[in-house]
This record gives C-alpha cells, structure tokens and sequence, in this order.
C-alpha cells in the first residue's frame, strides 16, 4: 500500500513537472519531504512549499488519476508509460527510502544520458549533487539558511547560500566566501562545523555546516527568567550555573578564534546555540575578520587563520560600528579592552554576562563584585586574553 502510495505521488510529481508547472528542484523538494511525513500527499507538499498553485493542484489530481485507470488502476504502469523526467530522475534516486526507490523502478531510462545534471550544490559524486535544499530554516542580513539533505552521508545539514539581492555584488560575495572560509577554518568543539564550499552553475557561493537542533543561548535565558518563580533557590542556583557553563564554553571559542588572529565582532546571545547533549556552539561568522600579526605566543599555538578570500574584502573603518546596533555596549573610557582590536569580541562578552544574567539578579551587590573584579583589566596597559577575561567575569558572579 506505502509503494502504491508512493507511485502515485511520484506520477503526480513527474506530470506537474512535465507540464512545467513545478522545478525538478522543487520536485526533488517535495519528494525528501514526503519521505518524512507520508500521511501528506505531494500536492499538498507542493502547496505548503509554494512550489505550486491550489488551483493547480486541484486540476491536476484528476489527471492523475485518469492516467492511472488508463493504465489498469496501476500507478507503477502509470509510471512506466511517462516519458523520461531525464536528470530529475537521477537526483532522485539519492532518496535513501524504500517506497521511493521501488517507484522509481518503473521509470523509464533516460531519453539523454548525458542531458545536462540537476543543478549542484556541492561536488559532484556518482549519483549526481551532494546538497539538495528541503526547506527554508532562517534568513539574515546576507544570506539565507536551508535545511537540506547530504546525499554522500545520509544526512540533515544547513545550507547557506548568499540572498539573490547580493548575489551580483563582488564585495557581497567576497563578504560571504570570507564567513564561509573562517568558520570552516576555525575548528572547535564550539564552533560550528563546515561540510564543504561551494559555487552554483551562475557562481553564486553557498556552504553546508551542521543543521543545529536546539535553543539558543538567548532562549535559554529568558527561560530561566520566566521560570523564576516555579523554581526554589537551589533550582536557580543550578540552571544559572549551568548557563554560565555555556558562556563559559563559548569564551572558549572565542579565545581560540583570538589565537587564529580572528575576531567574532557579533557575539550575542542569539548567535550562541544550544544542543540537547551539552554541546555550545558559536555560530554567524559574517561580521568575523581576520587581523594581522601573530595572533598567539603560544608554542604549540596554530598558525593564524589566513583566508584566501581576504586579500578582496574591503577592511572596516576606523570608528565604523560592528555588530548587532542593540546588542553592542560601548566603553566610556579609553581603557586596554577599548585599545586593542579585539574590543567588539570583550564587550560582547560583558554583554552575555551581565545584561541577562546578572542585572537580573540583585544589581548593587552583582555590579559591586564585576567592578571589583573587572578594575584591573580597565587599568591595565595591554588588554587580557579571551580566557582570562572570561574567566574572571564568572568568578565575580560565583563570588
């Protein structure tokens, strides 16, 4: 009955792309969808993705099924009598499910075997592009993020592609292929990990990284406010500690991502991500920029990261602002932290401290203790590590 099922939504599917009504990307699309909820059928996941029209859905599903009961009530004859769907036909044969791969049995060879391939997101392997795009999960100021399926490894991954209004802009493109670069570049525990860089057939710039499943750190955080007062002292006193862990271990990103030379410039609450097994992930490299020098003294340092893609970005401006406007606090004085470069990254780190967490808990006794303990670093000549730093704003909160 599944396979049955299945022959029908692939004859659907083939004869709406047939009729130029929907992309063979948009097929291929809905086909990983419906693998993961077969109780819908391709119409309406076709409908739902805005690949297709209701109306044409709705005119469409009778001309399924005429094409069925033409051939005998069988959708797998159906689909042997369909012309060659050619290189839609191979991207499709990437879906690791049973009911899919048993309809696409009946299908014809193609017409054209070396007919132009299915678009490719991705280096090319054996049974056509590595990516391909189920659904659309987020969308900033230069790039949008997918949902997409990694055909080598079986896989969820998150697809980042530059937005099409940047698309024909160098400076845009040199922009994104430096994110894309530095965080593939970084590899921490705490940052997230690339999958692979590439280009689309027009030269737009794209890359896969880990699909993340889980808050982020500014969720978590206004769900220990909002959980104040069902929760005891102890049970505030462990969820607070815990979420000092998490800014504990992205200070460790950060610091690693400073002995690289390279520098996060919007670190934020929403640009930390939470897995449900204790991982704490830096993500959103877009504002990130590598410096010049030696970035660590460290004898088994490594190498300061130099992305090729730097050498054609334009360099930020002396004075320009960085970083999330609202999320970025400013320093009165012109301390250490103020003087060295990596100033963005310090007080970002203040932020995450501080306005969440801290500021919500008794403010002179918590302020007391960050002055106190914060004052030599404001003083000093040279400004401290990431990790020094990090480490003493979490003992003047556990003081």
């Amino acid at each position: 009955m599944a396979t049955a099922n299945g022959d029908r939504n692939l004859l659907f599917g083939i004869l709406a792309l047939q009729m130029d009504f929907i992309s063979r990307d948009a097929l291929v699309r809905a086909m990983h969808a419906w693998v993961l909820d077969k109780a819908k059928s391709l119409c309406q996941i076709l409908v739902e993705q805005g690949a297709l029209s209701a109306a044409r859905c709705a005119l469409l599903e009778p001309l399924v099924q005429e094409h069925i009961q033409q051939h005998g009530d069988d959708a797998g004859k159906s689909l042997a009598a369909v012309s060659s769907v050619g290189s839609a036909g191979d991207v499709l044969k990437q879906i690791a499910n049973p009911d899919v791969q048993a309809s696409l049995i009946h299908l014809p060879p193609a017409a054209d075997p070396y007919a132009t391939n299915f678009p490719s997101a991705g280096a090319a392997s054996a049974v056509g592009r590595r990516f391909i795009i189920l659904r659309p999960h987020a969308e900033g100021g230069l790039g949008k993020v997918s949902v997409a399926h990694d055909g080598e490894l079986n896989r969820e991954a998150a697809l980042k592609e530059i937005q099409e209004r940047h698309a024909d802009r160098p400076d845009s493109r040199a922009r994104f292929l430096l994110e894309a670069e530095i965080t593939g570049g970084l590899e921490h525990p705490s940052i997230v990990p690339v999958y692979g860089l590439g280009t689309y057939a027009d030269g737009r710039p794209f890359y896969a990284m880990r699909f993340i499943r889980g808050d982020s750190l500014k969720e978590a955080i206004e769900h220990f406010h909002k959980t104040k007062g069902s929760l005891n002292t102890g049970q505030r006193a462990l969820e607070l500690r815990q979420l000092l862990g998490r800014f504990n271990d992205s200070c460790d990103a950060i610091a690693y991502a400073h002995s690289r030379g390279v520098l996060h410039r919007d670190l934020k609450p929403g640009n930390v991500m939470l897995g449900k097994y204790g991982e704490t992930l830096v993500v959103d490299w877009g504002l990130a920029k590598p410096v010049n020098g030696p970035a660590s003294k460290e004898a088994d340092a490594e190498e300061p990261l130099r992305p090729a893609s730097a050498d054609g970005s334009a360099p930020t401006q002396m004075g320009s602002a960085v970083g999330t406007p609202h999320i970025f606090p400013s320093l009165k004085h012109q301390t250490a932290l103020t003087r060295n470069p990596a100033s963005p990254d310090f007080t970002s780190m203040l932020l995450l401290t501080g306005n969440p967490l801290c500021f919500k808990v008794p403010r002179p006794r918590i302020r007391s203790r960050m002055v106190k303990t914060l004052a030599p670093f404001l003083k000093a000549e040279e400004a401290p590590s990431a990790e020094t730093f990090a480490s003493a704003l979490i003992r003047s909160l556990e003081e």
